[in-house]
């Protein structure tokens, strides 16, 4: 038995509102109880889902790896040194 189209669509936007953990469950929960098509398919929609996510967030680790490299030590010291006398001064008034 096939599901319908709408099925798939809230089966899809359940699997995007959760989190990895919570995808990562629901596979081993699908693997267990591997029976029907229906639940392959599920199975195989929850997993590409969890590849979506795993590439997001690698993407958001590069951005911020990318991000603190790309600024010098020395650079954000004198930042923190800017912004430490311009609060002071801020208070001191």
């Amino acid at each position: 038995m096939r599901p319908e189209p709408d099925d798939l669509q809230i089966l899809i936007s359940k699997y995007r509102t959760m989190n990895i953990e919570e995808l990562e469950a629901s596979i081993d929960r699908c693997d267990k109880e591997n029976g029907c098509p229906t639940q392959n398919q599920s199975l195989d929609i929850a997993k590409k889902e969890l590849e979506v996510k795993y590439k997001e967030r690698q993407e958001q680790i590069d951005l911020l790896t990318k991000s603190l490299t790309s600024s010098s030590r020395i650079g954000r010291w004198i930042s923190s040194a800017k912004t430490v006398l311009k609060q002071f001064l801020e208070f001191k008034n």
